[in-house]
């Protein structure tokens, strides 16, 4: 019986999803089906990786639909009793499915699980959110103060002004131990039960194009019918942080901005 489904949408990057691919078949827990939804329109990613892994179900995504639109159909295709969704540029511990399975199982409250999603130092210059990293002028001092609340390194935190702490990036999160209570979960290394997905409508497609901030506010919204959501450093990662693929889509700064203010007067002011 398959009780996790594995779903990854790509926009074909094949060297980094062939990566990601051969770590989810070295898992030592094998009760999962695997799910891709292909939004670069061809279809030799298909046959290359059905060559290679006849089992995995690769679909097309619509033409130009969003990221959130991918993901709720790869969640509509899927049979899963548990739902975990992947980036295509991920490389997963070898027992991280066995790890967030035993969570669940072990803690019902549990609605969603997530783990470290570690970034190589050399990879952080591929994310323009890291660009505070290392550095010693007073405007990233400022970012880490106003926007980050001081805590750099915090994992699965939504600060003040409504940003997400990046804390599971580094490697100083490993030495977290036992359950750590989250805001939300990480969109590379994010799972969740099928049941709670379904109860509050999949992810939300107001947010467009690359869907920044769509699976924070999925979480929230699990979280908000009474479920815990949880991290632990047994359900870990490794993320290469490609500069191909959804990347690209990211220059679209006006429509990611509308998606984090969208994310904002959801949430953010309802708290304040």
């Amino acid at each position: 019986m398959t009780n996790v489904s594995v779903i990854i949408v790509t926009m074909g990057t094949k060297n980094y999803i062939n990566s990601c691919l051969e770590s989810i078949f070295k898992q030592t827990h094998l009760l999962f089906e695997v799910i891709v939804i292909d939004n670069s329109s061809t279809q030799s990613l298909a046959l290359e990786i059905n060559k290679l892994y006849p089992s995995v179900k690769v679909y097309s995504g619509a033409k130009d639909s969003f990221y959130a639109q991918a993901l709720n159909q790869g969640i509509g295709l899927s049979r899963g009793e548990f739902i975990l969704c992947l980036n295509d540029d991920v490389i997963l511990d070898k027992d991280w499915a066995k790890n967030l399975t035993a969570i669940f199982q072990d803690h019902p409250e549990a609605g969603g699980v997530s783990g470290p999603t570690i970034v190589a130092e050399n990879l952080l210059k591929n994310r323009l959110v890291f660009w505070w990293y290392g550095k010693k002028i007073w405007l990233a001092k400022l970012w880490v103060k106003l926007v980050l609340d001081n805590q750099p390194l915090a994992v699965g935190k939504i600060t003040k002004i409504g940003w997400w702490s990046p804390g599971s990036n580094f490697k100083s999160c490993l030495k977290l131990r036992g359950l750590q209570d989250v805001d939300y979960l990480e969109a590379c290394n994010m799972s969740l039960r099928r049941k709670l997905v379904k109860k509050v409508g999949g992810f939300d497609l107001n947010y467009k194009g690359t869907s920044e901030w769509c699976e924070p506010d999925l979480a929230m919204r699990v979280k908000k019918l009474g479920y815990r959501l949880v991290w632990s450093n047994r359900v870990k990662l490794e993320h290469q942080v490609s500069r191909s693929g959804v990347f690209v889509k990211r220059r679209n700064w006006p429509e990611r901005i509308k998606n984090y203010l969208y994310f904002r007067k959801r949430w953010l002011l309802k708290r304040q």
